[in-house]
């Protein structure tokens, strides 16, 4: 593949192949060649290698030019040469960056409604690591109001905290507490505390998402079964697998395809196994992770 900084050299060779010959001798990658005139060779090298070709042909009949600088080479020159333009579009990326910083937290306000709150969010695909504009904001503001007694909502993001206020009638009742606790995910079940309610798997097992893991009951010492709400939680390992493109093969090139699926695998990452593959004039990186996932209810 070719380098994203590279020279484009000509020489001037009364045989081309044989000049060919002496760079391959002397350890130079030649990514592109190509006859312009005769007696007249353009070739692409790395930047690096540029001063090294010049070096090769010193004191030979060869005649050895710099064309111009290719790719990235030649973009990052140009932007040198205009630091004003250089330093506008570096302050232009950060304030779209921090315009568009993902959400880290999210904190909700509400006397009785939280939960119905960050479910609203759920639904909307508000979360960790997702995006949220002003747009978003107004289409949440007005699910939260859609909500039973709510009678203001507000949803505010600065940086990367989205903040919700709901105010509700006096006499709003109080939600009642869910019965069961339901997996987030599929996963693998590594720890499970129940303190009211009954547990329906153990540590070890393989559940599927929505599958109940503690329900809302327990048995007298004569064996009825008395119905009450479940106070549990769980830790889930799940696996994420996905895919990413990359131009080049390289350790950053795989630290880059393992941060971007840890965002969106989401959770607390325990393991990772990365391949990767040629892919047209690219690599793909395949990641699959396993995270920790967390689940509750009515329990902090």
């Amino acid at each position: 593949m070719t380098p994203l900084f590279c020279d484009d050299v000509e020489i001037a060779a009364s045989s081309p192949p044989h000049a060919l010959e002496m760079l391959a001798r002397a350890g130079v990658t030649v990514y592109r060649a190509e006859r312009i005139a005769p007696g007249r060779l353009k070739i692409r090298v790395k930047c690096k290698e540029t001063k090294k070709i010049f070096a090769i042909f010193r004191g030979s009949c060869y005649t050895v030019k710099k064309a111009e600088r290719a790719r990235l080479a030649k973009a990052c020159a140009r932007a040198l040469r205009r630091p004003g333009a250089l330093i506008g579009a570096a302050l232009f990326t950060l304030a779209a960056f921090l315009v568009n910083v993902p959400v880290l937290r999210i904190d909700v306000y509400a006397p009785y409604s939280a939960a119905a709150a960050r479910q609203v969010l759920a639904d909307a695909g508000v979360c960790p690591f997702s995006l949220c504009d002003a747009e978003k904001e107004e289409s949440l503001r007005r699910a939260l109001l859609a909500l039973p007694g709510v009678v203001f909502a507000s949803v505010e993001k600065e940086g990367c905290v989205l903040t919700v206020r709901l105010q509700e009638e006096e006499d709003t009742p109080l939600p009642s507490p869910a019965r069961s606790l339901t997996a987030p995910r599929a996963g693998v079940v590594e720890e499970l505390t129940v303190l009211r309610g009954t547990a329906l798997v153990s540590e070890g097992d393989a559940v599927s998402a929505g599958q109940e893991l503690a329900a809302g009951y327990f048995l007298t010492e004569e064996g009825e079964k008395r119905e009450t709400f479940a106070v549990a939680r769980c830790a889930l390992l799940c696996e994420w697998s996905g895919e990413f493109y990359s131009e080049e093969k390289s350790g950053a090139a795989e630290a880059g395809a393992l941060a971007a699926a840890g965002l969106a695998a989401g959770g607390e990452p325990v393991s990772a196994r990365t391949s990767v593959r040629a892919e047209g004039e690219g690599y793909v990186y395949e990641v699959t992770l396993t995270v920790r996932v967390f689940a509750s209810v009515n329990m902090e």
